[in-house]
């Protein structure tokens, strides 16, 4: 990053200390903000030359605002959250167990795969509507759809990395006699994990879109029919601004949840160049 000179003072120790203005610059230099900046103003000229019926950064900004700061919203959210953390813990514990069955079993691999394949086919939607319709209305309904849609793509990220593993690294434990803990600690997760990661990333968000999809057609409480019903009084502010809502969610269970558990568990790996830097 190139260093402005003007935007530093000195300090006791004879190095320079970025004042305000530098870090407003190197703020305002980010990708990342530059990138929001121009999503803004390209949706800001869409919606006012454009597209008569999209409501304005502003109105969206108000909805959100009124959204977050009433209570329906985080007892909704609440609800919603209990419906992912269920539906995505139940699919990462059947997608762990059948994806390493699979991989070390050819038995089990010839009876699960094409079922896998074709569990993989299925549209979401769809599972979700034959789900309602063999079950009805109700919790149940929620979790079986989640879990049909939302394992096989689990399944296959775990699978993969079983056909992977390193058959020479099992045979060094077993001359070196380590025991069936170790094994599993030291030789068999280091090689799973990323797969793992990878799984339980994807597996939480697909379990998040869909629950917000059954929620608009089978549910009277939840995220997904707070947008649904904004949706039906035709009020596309408030149907972005729910939908922001859920996604800022999601934003901030990636940063502080999995990018924080990803930096600790491969810590050792070295550091990708930065694409930005100059």
């Amino acid at each position: 990053m190139t260093i402005d000179t003007e935007a530093r003072t000195p300090t006791t120790d004879g190095t320079r200390a970025r004042t305000p203005r530098g870090i407003v610059r190197s703020v305002g230099t980010h990708p990342l903000v530059q990138s929001l900046v121009v999503t803004v103003a390209v949706w800001w000229g869409l919606s006012e030359w454009f597209f008569i019926f999209l409501p304005t950064p502003l109105e969206v900004g108000a909805a959100f605002v009124d959204a977050v700061t009433s209570a329906e919203f985080y007892a909704d959210l609440v609800v919603t959250l209990r419906r992912v953390v269920l539906a995505w813990i139940g699919a990462m514990i059947i997608a762990v167990v059948l994806g390493i069955a699979m991989g070390r079993s050819w038995l089990i691999e010839a009876i699960a795969h094409p079922w896998v394949f074709v569990s993989l086919a299925l549209p979401g939607p769809l599972v979700v509507l034959f789900s309602i319709l063999a079950l009805g209305l109700g919790e149940l309904t929620t979790m079986v759809a989640l879990l049909i849609v939302v394992t096989p793509f689990v399944v296959t990220f775990v699978y993969d990395a079983t056909r992977a593993l390193d058959s020479r690294l099992d045979e060094m434990s077993i001359v070196y006699q380590m025991t069936a803990r170790d094994r599993v600690r030291h030789v068999f997760l280091p090689q799973m994990a990323p797969a793992l990661m990878a799984g339980a990333r994807f597996g939480f968000a697909m379990s998040w879109k869909l629950v917000v999809l059954v929620e608009a057609l089978s549910s009277n409480v939840g995220i997904g029919e707070r947008i649904q019903f904004f949706f039906v009084f035709n009020d596309p502010a408030r149907v972005i601004a729910w939908t922001l809502t859920f996604t800022v969610v999601m934003v901030i269970v990636e940063v502080f949840g999995f990018q924080a558990l990803d930096r600790r568990l491969f810590a050792w790996r070295p550091e990708a160049p930065h694409l930005f830097k100059t």
